[in-house]
């Protein structure tokens, strides 16, 4: 009896716990991206200057100690849109206006 009255006991403790994890996780806020300026900003390969290693090679080992390279596509991880297709929203999103000067 003690036995039975313990795994009823386990079994809706286990339950309790499956149905905390059910619940949908609190959205998370997403960090604002700001528009940079056209100086920030490589108009030639269309990324941020500051992470634009065709234009600059001496950025490539900085990136690298950041962990923000891709070895694969050999560009800013955070720019890679072939690894991470939300890149592309990352960087539209930085792109300065068409009419900022």
């Amino acid at each position: 009896m003690i036995r039975h009255l313990t795994l009823c006991a386990l079994l809706l403790a286990g339950a309790g716990a499956l149905a905390a994890e059910d619940k949908p996780a609190t959205p998370t806020e997403t960090p604002k991206i700001e528009r940079l300026k056209p100086e920030q900003w490589c108009a030639t390969h269309d990324v941020p200057k500051d992470k634009c290693t065709t234009c600059d090679r001496k950025l490539i080992p900085a990136l690298k100690k950041a962990k923000d390279w891709c070895s694969e596509h050999e560009v800013a991880e955070s720019l890679c849109v072939k690894c991470d297709p939300k890149a592309k929203d990352r960087l539209d999103a930085q792109r300065p206006a068409k009419d900022a000067k």
